[in-house]
């Protein structure tokens, strides 16, 4: 009986939460679907309870996930939970239970981005939130691109950007307070320029981005001297 009232609440926080209703609708079949196939296929009956008994774990194990991410645990504590921590690579890879920790953290960062972009957060900030101010040499970049946390900043860069073209092609949006965070590391902000070369913008959208702009109109661009002697023109070299 507890089982089956812990499942309840699970449809209804999966109900309520959009993002974990697209995992469960990959994770979970109806009732219906399954005694049509039951039918076509001739499954017997007990194939179809263990059927829906995998599916009912995969529900509980969903609303689990939910509550760690309201709770705001630790990604050691869910790997734990999960038994997940004590794996190689290799092992891990296969656990079932992986789908599970990396919705976990999919979610985690998604609803960091979500804040942070709502409070118009620099990307320096995001950069410290998402634990990447361990990086401590533009060396460093390389060995991180693919690193999850450094996806998630690499989307946080584009919302921000993006803002941001928008204003200075005469838009509507937030302006932010600053474009380059006090305290902005080296590798912060080389790993911005590069995600803005990547992503073609223009001389001047990247003179806004950097904060090479004139004291009396932040969306005017230096140039000539004023430009050169800016002690983050480096950075625009290399963009």
């Amino acid at each position: 009986m507890r089982f089956l009232e812990a499942l309840i609440i699970t449809l209804v926080v999966l109900l309520a939460c959009n993002s974990a209703f697209s995992i469960a609708q990959g994770l979970s079949l109806s009732a219906h679907a399954i005694r049509m196939r039951s039918l076509q296929a001739g499954i017997t009956p007990d194939t179809e309870d263990k059927t829906k008994d995998s599916e009912e774990r995969s529900l509980y194990k969903l609303l689990k996930v939910q509550w760690w991410i309201s709770a705001k645990k630790s990604d050691e504590y869910v790997k734990q939970a999960l038994k997940l921590d004590e794996l190689d690579d290799a092992a891990l890879k296969e656990h079932k239970n992986l789908k599970y920790f990396t919705y976990f953290q999919d979610e985690k960062r998604h609803n960091l981005l979500s804040k942070a972009f709502r409070r118009n957060l620099p990307t320096f900030e995001v950069w410290k939130k998402l634990n990447l101010d361990k990086i401590t040499s533009r060396d460093q970049l390389k060995d991180i691109y693919q690193a999850a946390d450094f996806r998630a900043y690499s989307r946080y860069v584009k919302m921000f950007d993006n803002n941001v073209v928008g204003l200075v092609n005469g838009g509507f949006g937030a302006v932010p307070r600053v474009m380059i965070a006090r305290g902005a590391t080296d590798p912060e902000i080389t790993g911005r320029t590069i995600l803005m070369a990547r992503e073609g913008r223009s001389d001047n959208v990247a003179k806004v981005l950097l904060g090479l702009t004139e004291a009396d109109d932040p969306f005017r661009g230096l140039s000539g001297a004023k430009l050169i002697q800016h002690q983050d023109y480096k950075y625009f070299e290399l963009f």
